[in-house]
């Protein structure tokens, strides 16, 4: 009788366990967990490699063919890939790669870096375009990452993906700066994410990006549009290209 009972007490006991760690493993793997991983990658090294391509539409308003309400211009894509690598610590990032403009511009090799210094936000550039330029600047300081909160918090969940094989959760998010957010010239720019796909650690593997004034009243207005793809990550920062950048400072 005791050993029947001990033998039902420890399946009992299987059962629980298995039931706690199966929550527990849904809990960590579902979209929420996915996109709060997203956030928590602003506190810490990450370096994401991208398939990066953006292109532009400029829009004339009609006023003389009835039943058109705009005619589009598309211009030539920007394409290439791109590494962004980021610390939180002066919220400090190196961007670099490789991009192709159209039929025109082949193989321009830039680097961007991106650093608060007191209250100053802090760049520096370098590209190869008819030999090599290079830039330095120090502006007012505006806290670039609260736009990536600000479109995270209002994301909202669409359905599952996949990528190399792993799961992935999407989001879509529309949000709009206004000129209290800092957006140039007072007008209002809607960012409108029609995919962010992440993975369960939080890692963006594919973004599509539409931007475009608000208010569609100009005589013209223009479309940008951003997909990114992801090619690889690792939770590191480049700080050997930081430094060589800004010769020789350490975030």
């Amino acid at each position: 009788m005791k050993t029947t009972l001990l033998i039902t007490v420890i399946l009992v006991l299987i059962v629980v366990a298995g039931a706690i760690a199966y929550l527990a493993i849904s809990i960590n793997e579902g979209p929420e967990s996915a996109l709060l991983n997203t956030k928590k990658l602003l506190t810490r090294n990450v370096t994401l490699t991208y398939n990066f391509m953006a292109s532009s539409m400029f829009i004339v308003n009609n006023n003389v063919f009835p039943g058109i309400s705009g005619i589009p211009f598309q211009t030539e894509p920007l394409t290439g890939t791109i590494t962004i690598s980021r610390t939180p610590m002066s919220d400090a990032t190196v961007i670099n790669g490789t991009l192709l403009f159209g039929h025109f511009i082949k193989g321009i090799n830039f680097n961007l870096v991106i650093w608060k210094y007191d209250n100053e936000l802090c760049y520096a550039t370098e590209f190869e375009f008819m030999g090599q330029q290079t830039a330095t600047h120090c502006t007012h300081y505006v806290n670039l990452t609260k736009y990536i909160m600000l479109t995270l918090n209002e994301s909202k969940y669409i359905g599952k993906g996949t990528w190399h094989g792993e799961t992935t959760y999407c989001f879509t998010a529309v949000i709009t700066l206004t000129s209290t957010q800092g957006e140039p010239q007072g007008m209002p720019i809607t960012i409108n994410v029609t995919e962010l796909c992440v993975l369960s650690n939080g890692v963006p593997t594919n973004i599509t990006i539409y931007m475009y004034p608000t208010y569609q009243d100009r005589p013209s207005n223009i479309v940008m549009n951003i997909n990114m793809t992801l090619l690889g990550f690792s939770f590191t920062f480049n700080q050997y290209e930081f430094s060589r950048i800004t010769r020789g400072l350490i975030p």
